[in-house]
């Protein structure tokens, strides 16, 4: 017992120094890039982070349970919705986001976090449906790309000589180092996690939602906390809404194509579909309604993830 509890909060403190360092690095490239923080946050943080859902998915897909990938997906795309931005937005007193970002963007998340549930209305996420979901997210990763003039923040012009490119290889290395760290703790996490349900004789469904979802889901957490400490919260906004594109579309997309998704417990896939929607159309009222996350909001979004464990853990729904 005293093992596993040392284990889960040094993989926490492993995960929150890497954070930091992952925040310092994509900075510096941003601004030797001349490119937005949000937009680098969107397509490179969002895969970095999104490395521990990937191995899942993928070691799931390959030992033929691959419906743990879509369960643990949706936990923690509901995740980085409630908790990440909300406790991003509460310790930065709220967040303002730019209109063209929130046109251009947010609703699209919304309809990609939703392909995978769509699809699997008929019992199964097929190997077509998933070349459905990989296109999608290359569509929508082109389609970013190409519209990094509507990130108004771009960093300024630097010079390029030695000392700025031996820079550049310097934190492009803390950035794969921070990376394999933060793949590192989750796996010891999630093992520490499966190891403490044991010991406290805790329902499968608390310990997946509690314990695999929320352990891939902490390279976001880690992230977006330090993010917002150092001053970058709308990165971390970036990052768990691009995470979220990722884990919907391109991990569950590879994860299908490999071993086909199949519906087993409808009950509990409607549940978590239902509370992932309510999160979703909160985010994007909140954002149309008051150009941001405010401290009060990131609230509502924090309780509704507290309301979902609750309701979870009284009705067994997994």
């Amino acid at each position: 017992m005293f093992l596993y509890v040392f284990a889960f909060i040094f993989a926490f403190i492993l995960m929150a120094r890497a954070g930091t360092s992952l925040v310092k690095s994509l900075t510096h490239l941003a601004r030797f890039f001349r490119i937005s923080e949000y937009i680098v946050a969107f397509i490179i943080m969002s895969f970095a982070t999104s490395i521990p859902e990937l191995f899942v998915g993928l070691s799931s897909a390959f030992e033929g349970v691959s419906g743990l990938s879509l369960g643990n997906i949706i936990g923690a795309n509901f995740i980085n919705i409630t908790l990440v931005i909300g406790l991003v937005a509460f310790f930065s007193n709220g967040i303002r986001i730019e209109s063209k970002i929130r046109h251009q963007n947010f609703w699209l998340i919304f309809f990609i976090a939703f392909m995978p549930v769509l699809l699997a209305m008929d019992g199964v996420i097929s190997r077509w449906d998933g070349l459905v979901l990989v296109i999608s997210f290359a569509v929508y990763i082109i389609r970013l790309a190409g519209e990094k003039e509507y990130f108004t923040k771009i960093f300024k012009e630097i010079k390029f000589n030695s000392e700025t490119i031996s820079q550049v290889f310097r934190m492009i290395a803390r950035f794969f180092s921070g990376v394999l760290i933060l793949l590192a703790s989750s796996a010891l996490l999630v093992w520490a996690g499966k190891g403490l349900s044991s010991a406290m004789n805790m329902g499968i469904f608390s310990f997946g939602i509690i314990f695999v979802a929320l352990g891939t889901a902490l390279p976001e957490l880690a992230f977006g906390v330090r993010a917002s400490m150092l001053k970058h919260a709308k990165m971390s906004i970036g990052n768990s809404l691009g995470s979220i594109a990722f884990n919907s579309a391109f991990i569950i997309g590879i994860v299908s194509m490999i071993s086909p998704i199949r519906l087993q417990n409808w009950q509990g896939f409607f549940v978590g579909s239902a509370f992932l929607f309510a999160a979703l159309l909160l985010f994007n009222i909140f954002i149309y309604t008051r150009s941001g996350i405010s401290r009060r909001e990131s609230i509502i979004l924090m309780f509704l993830y507290a309301f979902f464990l609750v309701v979870a853990y009284l009705f067994q729904i997994v």
